[in-house]
């Protein structure tokens, strides 16, 4: 039977013929504290803004800044549990062999300006789930935009001018501590992406660029905000 997962708030793509035991859920919200933390509050997507910008005390003629990246934390399980092993009656080890460490990283991209041609790229990472580890207690990062697509994006020309949108596809893959490969499903996540001004922002004095949580031009323009 072929199986396909859908989550409140984001698009698990594709189906599978196999059972999947490593499965990524809900994007999770940066709350207030921006740690992700509640796996009670989700969001469906994102925004960024390419503005170019200066982080004091850098001012022209350097090159200005411009963030690169959309770190985003998801809910994640596991499925398989942890089966004890036991000799004469005594537990010689609690189960930990279906413990699961991602080790990397596939992303691919679909993109509305057809100007910009982007391919799937390859990140390693690390993250750790226990074995019958749920989504409640349980997350793993992603950088949804890897370096060749920023660079890409930013070359461009049409973000200048109106919104485009990014869907993100990206897929983890790893090994349990027993040994066996385990893939995750294939994760969807959709970002509009636009610059909303090609003129470098500077700050005044006791400010500095800034955005949902301190990242400038996430989920909102580019702004000044009061540095600490």
């Amino acid at each position: 039977m072929r199986r396909c997962i859908l989550a409140a708030g984001l698009l698990l793509a594709g189906c599978s013929a196999e059972p999947l035991n490593i499965v990524i859920l809900s994007a999770r919200a940066p709350g207030d504290s921006c740690d992700f933390s509640d796996d009670t509050k989700y969001v469906s997507r994102g925004s960024l803004d390419l503005a170019p910008y200066y982080i004091p005390p850098a001012a022209a003629p350097a090159p200005p800044s411009v963030t690169s990246r959309f770190y985003q934390v998801f809910s994640w399980q596991n499925n398989l549990q942890a089966i004890p092993l036991s000799v004469g009656g005594q537990i010689v080890d609690p189960g930990s062999g279906n413990e699961f460490i991602a080790d990397t990283a596939v992303y691919e991209y679909q993109y509305s300006d057809p100007s910009v041609v982007l391919t799937p790229e390859q990140a390693n990472m690390h993250a750790v789930i226990a074995a019958g580890g749920d989504s409640k207690d349980n997350s793993v990062p992603a950088d949804l935009i890897q370096p060749n697509a920023f660079k890409a994006i930013n070359a461009s020309t049409a973000i200048n001018t109106s919104n485009q949108t990014l869907i993100v596809t990206f897929q983890l893959s790893g090994k349990t501590l027993a040994g066996a490969s385990q893939v995750t499903n294939k994760v969807t996540f959709p970002l509009t992406i636009y610059r909303s001004t090609t003129t470098p922002i500077t700050c005044g004095a006791g400010t500095a660029p800034t955005g949902e949580c301190s990242t400038p031009g996430r989920d909102g323009n580019v702004t000044c905000g009061t540095t600490p």
